[in-house]
């Protein structure tokens, strides 16, 4: 598969509802499932777990895109080890997410042709570091007009 290039982006407020589960809500948002995960005591290791939302939603399609993603992330420092992603972070201020549990988290939004990845990270130890949720792109809405 050929090397992709995924454009990293703050998240929009209205969006920061999409960094977390809602059982009742992720079917209508199209939520395929999260990874969540962490970087070890010495910050350099890569433990996660895969929750799975919309076992229907899985296809290879989705297993081959979101394999790349996370790969590209953990070349490109996001999700390389726990002090690239506080280099990462603290260089984008406007991705801290208010209110949050802890002062330090920050939310980065990716989208391609299928599907948008919402990435919360939290860079200290301690805690799990990230949380990668994966939601199917919902297609446009198209008004349809009626003839009068």
């Amino acid at each position: 598969m050929r090397e992709e290039i995924f454009t990293i982006t703050p998240f929009a407020p209205e969006e920061s509802v999409l960094f977390y589960s809602d059982p009742e809500k992720d079917r209508e948002r199209g939520c395929i499932g999260h990874l969540r995960g962490d970087f070890g005591s010495g910050g350099k290791e890569f433990w996660s777990t895969w929750w799975e939302h919309q076992c229907e939603l899985i296809t290879q399609e989705f297993k081959d895109e979101f394999d790349v993603f996370i790969n590209y992330l953990r070349k490109q420092g996001l999700l390389k080890d726990r002090l690239s992603m506080a280099d990462y972070c603290y260089r984008r201020p406007e991705a801290k997410i208010p209110g949050m549990r802890h002062s330090d988290d920050y939310g980065f939004c990716v989208n391609t042709d299928r599907y948008q990845f919402f990435v919360r990270c939290f860079p200290h130890s301690g805690d799990y570091n990230f949380y990668v949720y994966c939601y199917q792109r919902q297609p446009k809405k198209q008004e349809v007009k009626q003839a009068p």
